[in-house]
């Protein structure tokens, strides 16, 4: 439970879902944690090249950039669907 002064896990529900998904989705046996990180890991340190000043705020959005790219690689979505 969250108390007064804890910070909130999730800036924006989106986040919340995109976390979930990937949840889900590991647990629903489509890729493996270590394959998850890997892709996490990948997606952060690019951005970070393209000059992410890493302070947290944009965390999920490399969250969600690697859960896209996830779901493609592994077939569970056309590449022509992602928006």
């Amino acid at each position: 439970m969250i108390g007064p002064g804890d910070e909130q896990p999730f800036r924006e529900p989106w986040e919340a879902h995109a976390f979930a998904m990937t949840v889900k989705l590991h647990e629903a046996g489509h890729f493996t944690w270590s394959e998850w990180a890997a892709t996490l890991s990948e997606e952060i340190a690019a951005a970070q090249g393209r000059g992410d000043p890493d302070q947290g705020n944009t965390y999920y959005h490399h969250w969600l950039r690697a859960l896209e790219r996830m779901v493609v690689s592994k077939g569970l979505i056309p590449p022509d669907e992602m928006p």
